[in-house]
């Protein structure tokens, strides 16, 4: 799934492996569910699409699957005999690594949060010489991370930065954590702010760091813990790109453009593509030969219908050098020339121009 382009006004479903990812993204936020339901014994075995399994500390990064579990029912029984329970697929780590420095981590890649809300449900089935669970947050690599975990055995819930893979001390609180129950966890992150809650209560004060910004977000937990979760989910500020900031801007000012298109490379290279524009289904199609052309000249080139000019312009880094193009496309009006039309063209990459510096810039989350 290529998240980073197609965040604007979408609603994309995917089912992979019996796993289903739902994606609901609107123009001021966005929310991400993980829905588990559609698993079935054949793939039990399977991770959830856009999830990848890391290990912080030392170990393999293993022993991440989808089991079945008791939860309870949405439904009161029917009579008091009747089970209270209902089976139903759940994220479980059980690799059963008693090492100290082993912190395994399913960590979800395909997107990058800055500010977000995010809420799940952690139980602790068992483990010698640990009972955790958690989550990390704004994950930069295995090594940089915000993290905050519940302990069964402990009784604690606390707070820890991992930062070039060393520990902060802990900020937390005891709390009653019971093994073998659901416990719901949630995260607040806004700007520096974080917000630590456990079962509905702000355990830990809320805390103030500047050391991360944005990064990935993941499941975590510690040693030989068996660990469960559950109904994760994410509402989440998307981030826009330069690119998409550009185009918006220049959209808002001429607003009367029959359409706007910004090519670039992909954020971690490739070919080019439509990297913003008007019409949010173009993001993330092929680069057109006109723009391609353009690049390859560092050139304008223009096109006529009975009904538009098309302006296509090289769009250039610090040194002069194309790294992207930019289309403009006006509707005619009585009397229109190339020139005017031209005129009118760079008048949109005037305000698109001066903001670019370099590739990476424009593109990156």
């Amino acid at each position: 799934m290529n998240g980073a382009w197609k965040m604007r006004k979408l609603i994309t479903r995917i089912l992979c492996c019996g796993v289903g990812l739902a994606l609901v993204a609107g123009v001021q936020a966005a929310e991400l569910a993980i829905n588990l339901s559609k698993t079935s014994i054949t793939n039990a075995f399977a991770l959830p699409e856009g999830f990848k399994a890391m290990v912080s500390g030392e170990g393999k990064a293993e022993g991440w699957k989808i089991v079945m579990d008791d939860a309870p029912s949405f439904f009161p029984s029917v009579t008091p005999e009747a089970a209270s329970n209902t089976k139903q697929p759940v994220i479980s780590q059980e690799a059963g690594v008693k090492v100290d420095e082993h912190f395994p981590m399913l960590v979800y890649t395909d997107e990058v949060f800055g500010d977000f809300t995010l809420t799940l449900k952690i139980k602790m089935v068992s483990g010698e010489m640990e009972q955790m669970a958690g989550v990390a947050f704004r994950i930069q690599d295995e090594k940089n991370y915000y993290v905050v975990r519940a302990s069964a055995l402990g009784d604690t819930f606390r707070f820890y930065k991992y930062v070039d893979g060393v520990r902060s001390p802990a900020i937390g609180e005891t709390a009653e954590i019971s093994a073998n129950e659901w416990h719901d966890l949630k995260v607040e992150c806004r700007g520096n702010k974080i917000r630590c809650s456990l079962n509905g209560k702000i355990v830990i004060p809320e805390l103030t760091d500047l050391s991360y910004n944005k990064g990935m977000i993941g499941l975590w937990t510690k040693s030989d813990s068996v660990s469960y979760f559950r109904d994760i989910h994410i509402d989440f500020t998307p981030r826009e790109t330069l690119a998409e900031i550009l185009v918006q801007a220049a959209l808002k000012r001429y607003d009367r453009l029959e359409d706007l298109k910004m090519f670039a490379r992909p954020e971690g290279g490739g070919d080019y593509i439509v990297v913003a524009a008007k019409n949010s289904d173009d993001v993330g199609k092929p680069i057109s030969e006109g723009a391609k052309n353009c690049i390859r000249d560092n050139a304008v080139y223009t096109g006529e219908t009975r009904r538009s000019w098309t302006v296509t312009m090289p769009l250039l880094d610090r040194n002069g050098d194309p790294m992207g193009a930019v289309t403009v496309v006006l509707k005619k009006f009585l009397g229109q020339t190339k020139k005017n039309a031209l005129n009118r063209g760079r008048a949109v990459m005037d305000r698109i121009q001066p903001r670019v510096t370099t590739a990476e810039d424009l593109v990156k989350k």
